[in-house]
């Protein structure tokens, strides 16, 4: 009995320290620093993504639904409508109204001035490698990515190529014309960077597809079969070779993820995005032709959003809180281990990747500087789209999330004025859109018993507020024409702060 009981000792023993060499081998993989691939498919919107509902023909997208069912997919992402706004966001956390970047043509440079998140990364020695391989289109000379902070950078420049096995190669400032199909090359070159690194690191692989111009990507590279490849064709029926792009992208992607060792693998988060809604000649219902890629309707607009690896424990859920691409930002720094929950319009979304109902933001925010010049935002419901040229409309998304009834183009219910003035008043503060000169508006009479009236030369609906001295909250609302009327009967006489956007007059409330 003696010696039983001490041999159970010594097993009981062995089993704790197995228990205990297993939780310290746990420790350490988990306290390694994880790598980051961020994957940015270019003009891709939610109808052709598996698992998304909109759209009628999905892409065999694999790979993609193999990190959807080990990560989180997120339903309300935003991006900007246009591919250049919308990189320069993730590139620097910040709305295109303070970079500048608001179109893909004549407002793409990204400023010199700007910090990258690889800048802030090596500037807060992070420890990582990092680079962009693939689409760059945020302007300037062939050196220009390393200048701006970039320490490795492969791809092309432009924001297309006119034939995607002719094309020019970027390397680290020294451009070369390339023949091969630059979906695969793109790829070639991430595995040629990743397989080079020795310490952590974060790869920005952008690729170009499924960008026009539509074509027939090599056969085994996707399923919709030997199409016909002459233009005629393509041109009579696109969606099809459209698809057959999407699914070559998740197959390089796929490609890509097997050259990773199993260790290499499960240490590295991989983030996958569209940069903007679908090109408007292939995009399907429910969402019109005139509702996609470079509009702020939803289809230009919403992407998919796929985060997966070490640190996302929420396997196979879909989250359903607003985010924005500006939000990329401080979620990449943060999983590269230096805490950064909030940076300018950047709102990491670490921590929603092991907690369910958390949201890092009250409001979505896009703009373009286009053909359809305007702006955007969103809460939880409900939707504004402001143009340049004062057109305007607000949709309920709850009950109409395809935006095909213009609430403006009524009469308001007074719950719907509520929730229009709530939507423009907070959405407007949050974002900091209105960067308002200083005699754009005028209030009088002051002092004022009951009516203050404001005149103004903005364009649309303005949202105003009402502040006591000492900062208080005390009135909301939107002023509808270049002359206004408000009734400040109810409050009680002092001194208060009338304001629009970034600009307060002070007046006097006398009984």
């Amino acid at each position: 009995m003696i010696e039983l009981s001490a041999k159970n000792d010594v097993l009981g023993n062995m089993k704790r320290c197995s228990m205990i060499l297993i939780c310290l081998q746990s420790a350490i993989c988990f306290a390694q620093q994880p790598n980051v691939l961020l994957v940015i498919a270019d003009d891709l919107g939610l109808d052709p993504v598996p698992n998304y509902l909109p759209g009628p023909e999905k892409a065999n997208m694999p790979n993609l639904e193999a990190l959807m069912a080990s990560g989180l997919t997120f339903d309300n992402v935003w991006a900007d409508p246009l591919c250049s706004p919308t990189r320069a966001t993730i590139l620097t956390g910040r709305y295109g109204l303070r970079t500048g970047v608001l179109n893909a043509n004549t407002e793409s440079l990204l400023p010199s001035t700007e910090t990258t998140l690889h800048r802030y990364l090596d500037d807060n020695t992070s420890g990582y490698s990092s680079s962009i391989i693939g689409k760059w289109h945020l302007g300037g000379p062939p050196g220009y990515p390393n200048f701006l902070g970039i320490p490795y950078y492969a791809g092309l420049r432009a924001g297309a190529v006119a034939d995607y096995n002719v094309w020019t190669l970027t390397l680290n400032g020294t451009d070369t014309p390339r023949t091969d199909y630059i979906t695969t090359a793109i790829t070639d070159l991430g595995i040629q960077w990743i397989g080079q690194q020795t310490e952590p690191w974060f790869c920005w692989l952008a690729y170009t597809a499924p960008h026009v111009p539509f074509h027939l990507p090599p056969l085994e590279m996707h399923n919709q079969g030997a199409l016909p490849t002459d233009q005629a064709s393509i041109d009579a029926d696109p969606l099809p070779y459209f698809i057959a792009m999407v699914e070559s992208l998740d197959y390089e992607m796929g490609r890509l993820l097997a050259t990773l060792s199993p260790a290499v693998r499960a240490n590295t988060v991989v983030i996958f995005i569209g940069d903007n809604g679908t090109d408007r000649n292939v995009i399907q219902s429910p969402y019109g032709m005139l509702q996609g890629k470079g509009t702020l309707f939803e289809g230009g607009v919403r992407v998919p959003l796929v985060i997966s690896g070490p640190g996302v424990s929420r396997v196979g859920q879909r989250e359903t809180a607003l985010v924005n691409s500006s939000d990329l930002f401080t979620t990449i720094v943060e999983l590269t281990g230096h805490a950064l929950p909030n940076y300018y319009d950047s709102h990491s979304l670490v921590p929603m990747l092991s907690q369910v109902d958390l949201s890092v933001r009250d409001c979505l925010y896009a703009e373009v500087s286009d053909n359809t010049d305007g702006s955007t935002y969103r809460n939880g419901r409900y939707k504004r789209i402001q143009h340049a040229n004062g057109n305007e409309f607000f949709y309920d998304l709850l009950l109409d999330p395809f935006e095909n009834n213009n609430l403006l183009s009524g009469t308001l219910t007074t719950e719907q004025e509520m929730e229009f003035n709530a939507l423009v008043a907070s959405c407007d503060l949050q974002v900091g859109i209105r960067d308002v000169p200083l005699n754009s508006f005028a209030i009088h009479p002051d002092p004022v018993s009951t009516i203050l009236t404001v005149t103004h030369s903005f364009k649309g609906r303005v949202a105003f507020t009402i502040r006591s001295t000492s900062g208080a909250l005390v009135a909301t609302g939107t002023i509808k024409s270049d002359k206004h009327d408000i009734d400040v009967g109810f409050l009680p006489a002092g001194c208060y702060l009338f304001g629009i956007g970034d600009q307060r007059k002070r007046f006097v409330k006398q009984p």
